[in-house]
């Protein structure tokens, strides 16, 4: 495990997307897990900088979404494949067969689950993933629970997550979906290259709680990842305020 603290959310943005440039660099054809949301959207910008720039090649690259709204198809811009395609495939030189997303559409969603977690394997597993920390603790969509699942699955949205998300809806009659499509666990655990991204104070409170305790609780899923053999915390300075000082020293090394 390691940290890694940024003066603020630009510092962040471009730390992180740094850091997916090299490992893009070093094996052009990566599995890349993508993460839609706030958090990211200035990391993707910074890479796309880079593409006309000349310094990253996506051409090879490979993309899974790391989750989706039940019944938000492609075309529907509150999807996450619609705001990848806003804020990163149509600047860049991807070759749209190797993008891969959930089918939020499907007739039988678990049966497409489970074809989209052997299409992960097939794939030889993802070299990077990309998360944030949702308000209750959650990753992807893998919610607080009694348990957590392994692979990608339909879940119930948890209430404070459809309230956290509600202002991207406003617009739409039926407002926050109820389900979601999401990898699990197992998928994250098993990902190469793991970061996760944080950044203002309201952060603060997450992260000390997770490195304030060892416990791995389905309560507060983003635990599970003191377990992941590389993972790396990219915060800013906001975000690391409320992390114990030993803590932040022993793993910013």
């Amino acid at each position: 495990m390691k940290i890694t603290v940024c003066k603020d959310y630009a510092h962040l943005s471009k730390v992180m997307a740094q850091k997916v440039a090299e490992l893009i660099r070093q094996k052009p054809n990566l599995v890349f897990c993508l993460p839609a949301g706030n958090s990211p959207i200035g990391m993707f910008k910074e890479l796309v900088k880079m593409y006309e720039e000349g310094k990253v090649d996506f051409s090879r690259l490979r993309t899974f979404d790391m989750d989706e709204y039940v019944g938000c198809g492609p075309e529907d811009p509150h999807s996450f494949v619609y705001f990848f395609h806003h804020h990163f495939f149509d600047h860049v030189n991807i070759n749209m067969d190797n993008v891969r997303y959930p089918d939020a559409l499907a007739d039988d969603l678990d049966a497409m689950c489970e074809k989209y977690a052997q299409d992960i394997v097939d794939a030889g597993g993802l070299d990077i993933a990309i998360t944030g920390i949702g308000d209750d603790g959650h990753i992807a969509f893998n919610e607080p629970g009694e348990y957590l699942l392994p692979r990608t699955h339909v879940v119930k949205m948890d209430e404070m997550t459809r309230k956290q998300n509600a202002s991207a809806f406003e617009d739409r009659k039926e407002g926050v979906p109820r389900y979601a499509i999401t990898t699990g666990m197992e998928e994250h655990m098993k990902a190469k290259h793991y970061f996760v991204v944080c950044s203002g104070a309201h952060k603060a409170p997450l992260l000390k709680r997770l490195f304030e305790s060892e416990k791995l609780d389905p309560q507060f899923p983003v635990s599970w990842l003191r377990m992941h053999p590389n993972v790396e915390f990219v915060i800013d300075e906001e975000a690391a305020k409320e992390i114990p000082k030993d803590v932040l020293a022993y793993f910013s090394k």
